[in-house]
């Protein structure tokens, strides 16, 4: 890029031009997976938050620390009464959407209402159950008022980033929003190519910190090697979660004009079961039993490196509410082989575990994970499908065993154990749970003040959790990213809460 600005600055001279040459500026990021459908209210895939968080505003950001603020969002200031149970947004005035319209207090209580519409299947439905009213106060107030005080409702009830345009969404339908997603963000949609790319251009009207690219290029590569050779050959600019092996291997021989980063997320990878009565998942015993034959430190082996830490509970180590004590199910065939005896399969059974086909890695630890289990007669066949298709048939309950990950982009953890709650919306794509326990824990926190108890009782939660292998934690990653060295991408959004993916707009060309 630096050299092609000199020669347009020199062949200005030449020609007798006078005036600053401006050089237009693209950045192409490679997506392993297609976006699954551009809907902010029921997407469940992180590369549709990829795009949508581009073109939309969020409620309330983060800061370094991972506190709420309204810097950067959609609102002006935001309020909690003494109750913990009403929450204020005062709305910024002068933000228009892609199309013109004005943002207003409207827009944010129409999202409010479209994640709290249990019809429209939002899988963050059950956060918004919690409402009791949604009371405007002019064109640019909204308060939210809570049956009861939650003290995670920030945490799980921000409209994920997203305020959508009310009249907008009214007029053209949700499939007609798909096609052609508007909000108040820094990019506006322009084009979505099935199977090859999607488009954002700078939207020059943006309220706050306009955009120093003038084009953003999502382009889709379900061959791994094809997005590492576009990402070499500077046809992509930028790969968000690389797979570990490949990023060490273009770091450690200082693959030319690539930078590198590295930075701890908030995720777990994990194995999801489908407990349901008619599955052999729904005996705890099975699952102990998967449990003490999966070998985690030849998993991070096979696929990760040094760039994984194997997970004991599911809130990864360095948070405050990390559960030391939980079982972490060290390898033993034997006691593996006795809990299926003991629960009427003494010779293993057959089954399936399902990857996305898309994910190298979650399928290469699949099909690592068929082995282990075949050592105590489990005889368990890989499946993987399309992205879509995947998360169609994880949720139906069609799929017996499969590999999962969860991300967070904030502090407070529920969002890791939220599913476990027998009426969390998540709970039936995740294949069911039920223990009265772990619903009274849960509701516990969501009312608990004081942070030092609240993380008590979530290291209790995910101890009674792990006994029931209510799903099986395998390790907590570290993200490496490359990107094009002459992009510049601000230190301060190398953390876990604020990853530089949703904060294009602060990219530029050095």
């Amino acid at each position: 890029m630096k050299r092609i600005i000199c020669l347009v600055l020199m062949l200005g001279l030449v020609f007798g031009f006078s005036g600053l040459v401006m050089a237009q500026t693209s950045v192409g990021i490679a997506l392993q997976v297609e976006p699954s459908k551009l809907n902010p209210i029921t997407y469940q895939d992180t590369e549709t938050g990829f795009v949508l968080g581009s073109i939309c505003d969020p409620l309330v950001t983060l800061d370094e620390e991972g506190e709420f603020i309204a810097d950067d969002s959609v609102v002006e200031s935001f309020s909690v009464d003494e109750t913990g149970s009403e929450y204020t947004f005062v709305i910024r005035e002068g933000i228009t959407f892609h199309n013109g319209d004005p943002l207003t207090a409207h827009d944010v209580k129409f999202t409010f209402e479209a994640f709290m519409d249990e019809e429209l299947g939002s899988p963050h439905h059950r956060y918004y159950t919690g409402i009791e009213s949604l009371e405007m106060e002019g064109d640019y107030v909204l308060t939210v008022v809570l049956s009861e005080p939650n003290v995670t409702f920030l945490t799980m009830s921000r409209l994920r980033n997203h305020v959508l345009p009310k009249d907008y969404i009214e007029e053209v339908g949700w499939e007609g929003y798909e096609r052609n997603p508007i909000g108040s963000g820094p990019f506006k949609f322009v084009e979505h190519s099935p199977g090859n790319r999607i488009v954002l251009e700078k939207f020059d009207d943006y309220w706050g910190k306009k955009a120093e690219i003038d084009e953003i290029v999502f382009r889709f590569y379900p061959e791994l090697s094809t997005a590492i050779m576009a990402l070499e050959t500077g046809a992509v600019d930028f790969m968000p979660e690389m797979p570990a092996e490949e990023f060490m291997d273009l770091q450690d021989r200082g693959a030319p004009g690539l930078s590198f980063e590295t930075y701890q997320k908030f995720e777990d990878h994990r194995i999801c079961f489908n407990k349901r009565e008619d599955s052999e998942f729904s005996d705890v015993r099975v699952r102990q039993a998967v449990a003490y034959a999966i070998d985690i430190n030849e998993l991070i082996a096979l696929t990760r490196g040094d760039m994984a830490i194997p997970a004991r509970g599911r809130i990864p180590s360095f948070h405050p509410a990390y559960a030391e004590n939980a079982n972490a199910y060290d390898v033993d065939l034997d006691k593996a082989r006795e809990l299926l005896a003991e629960a009427g399969y003494p010779d293993g059974f057959k089954t399936a575990i399902y990857a996305p086909a898309g994910y190298r890695e979650r399928v290469q630890e699949a099909q690592q994970i068929q082995q282990q289990l075949a050592q105590i007669g489990i005889q368990a066949e890989v499946v993987t499908l399309e992205w879509g298709t995947y998360l169609d048939v994880t949720a139906e309950g069609e799929a017996p065993m499969f590999r999962e990950r969860w991300s967070a982009g904030v502090p407070e953890p529920i969002g890791f154990v939220e599913s476990w709650h027998s009426e969390s919306s998540w709970n039936p794509i995740f294949g069911t749970y039920e223990n009265p326990d772990v619903d009274a824990l849960l509701d516990e926190i969501m009312q608990t003040v004081d942070s030092q108890k609240r993380w008590e009782l979530y290291r209790e939660l995910q101890e009674i959790a792990m006994d029931d292998v209510a799903d099986y934690p395998l390790y907590w990653p570290l993200i490496g990213e490359a990107f094009n060295e002459d992009l510049y991408i601000p230190d301060n959004l190398w953390n876990a809460f604020r990853r530089p993916i949703y904060y294009i707009n602060y990219w530029s060309y050095q």
